[in-house]
């Protein structure tokens, strides 16, 4: 069963120029549903968590060609479904084809995805602040 955990956080006023960017963050790791999110927040994202497909790809409803109201709201996905990767190759397939344009942060320990599908790779390794840089440098 498809289960979607959300977290939506307040939009935080900082002395940044312009409008708060939307974040998806796709994880299936249980801890991200109740992480602190200050950092991303100061750096300018609202945050929104999906748990991703629970089980088979085919739960996800960007993966039936149906529409999803959190990817369609985002500015920006950090993506990370690493543990099983047919899994998360059909679900960042499903998100590129769904919306090309949508910068895609992938946050991996896996081979980096082909170049051509526009995302970026950072580790699992990567501090809050490298993250929070990367997805700066993917939204603007």
């Amino acid at each position: 069963m498809f289960q979607r955990k959300v977290h939506r956080s307040p939009t935080v006023v900082t002395d940044r120029q312009g409008p708060p960017w939307r974040l998806l963050v796709e994880s299936s790791d249980g801890a991200v549903a109740i992480s602190n999110f200050d950092a991303f927040r100061d750096a300018g994202f609202e945050v929104t968590v999906c748990g991703g497909p629970t089980g088979d790809a085919g739960e996800c409803p960007v993966v039936r060609g149906e529409s999803c109201p959190l990817m369609a709201e985002a500015d920006v996905v950090l993506f990370d479904l690493d543990p099983d990767r047919t899994r998360r190759s059909e679900v960042l397939a499903a998100m590129r084809a769904s919306r090309p344009d949508l910068p895609i942060v992938v946050r991996s320990n896996a081979p980096a995805p082909d170049p051509a599908s526009g995302c970026t790779t950072i580790r699992t390794t990567t501090s809050v602040g490298g993250q929070v840089s990367a997805l700066r440098r993917a939204v603007v």
